[in-house]
């Protein structure tokens, strides 16, 4: 049996092997990876201003907030606020207390006003 130069492969002591590497970008911090994307999608442009972005971060000295999503489980499906919304809450004393919150208020649309030109002003 004869070897090939495909099957004689000399690796170095301590050095990594084929399933221990990891891409270059997920070895990267969070700030370096965002500079990095802000490159790729915005080019040199993006990447300097996310760059300074993470400047002012770092100067300022803000810690990220780390907690978690609020979810709470409803006893029963929502129910249409267009009639209003009723509670009735019983004190410890033994009365009832009945709260009734109005229905909101229809918005009317927002009117735009279109600008009119002057007779000095040419388009």
């Amino acid at each position: 049996m004869t070897n090939t130069p495909s099957d004689d492969r000399s690796v170095e002591p301590g050095a990594p092997k084929d399933d221990e590497l990891v891409q270059p970008e997920l070895q990267l911090p969070d700030d370096a990876h965002m500079v990095r994307r802000a490159a790729q999608r915005y080019g040199t442009v993006g990447a300097m201003l996310a760059g300074g972005m993470v400047a002012f971060d770092r100067l300022l000295g803000r810690k990220p907030k780390e907690e978690p999503a609020v979810v709470i489980e409803a006893s029963s499906e929502p129910e249409d606020i267009e009639k209003g919304i009723s509670l009735t809450l019983e004190q410890p004393d033994g009365e009832t207390l009945d709260v009734f919150a109005p229905p909101p208020g229809r918005r009317r649309a927002r009117a735009s006003r279109r600008r009119r030109r002057s007779d000095g002003q040419e388009a």
